[in-house]
């Protein structure tokens, strides 16, 4: 019984080994409130749908230039 205690004891302490350290209080609001000052609202969105009408132009473009490459070329297969 007594090994066991000390196995237990010994497993504890190891463990405590990798536990974070606990830290004096520290202020954070400093920290935050200097974020806060940085922070800008960005309107993702409106970014989203801009780059979605780009990117559908885009296509747009490469399927029209590829449409006018085969009635160029040819669509027959012989």
């Amino acid at each position: 019984m007594m090994k066991q205690v000390l196995i237990a004891a010994a497993l504890v302490a190891s463990a405590s080994a990798f536990a974070p350290a606990s830290r004096p209080f520290v202020s954070k609001t400093a920290l935050s409130a200097e974020w806060e000052k940085e922070w800008k609202e960005t309107n993702f969105e409106g970014d989203l749908e801009k780059l979605k009408k780009e990117a559908e132009e885009r296509l747009d473009n490469k399927i029209n230039e590829l449409m006018s490459n085969i009635e160029n070329v040819g669509a027959s297969g012989n």
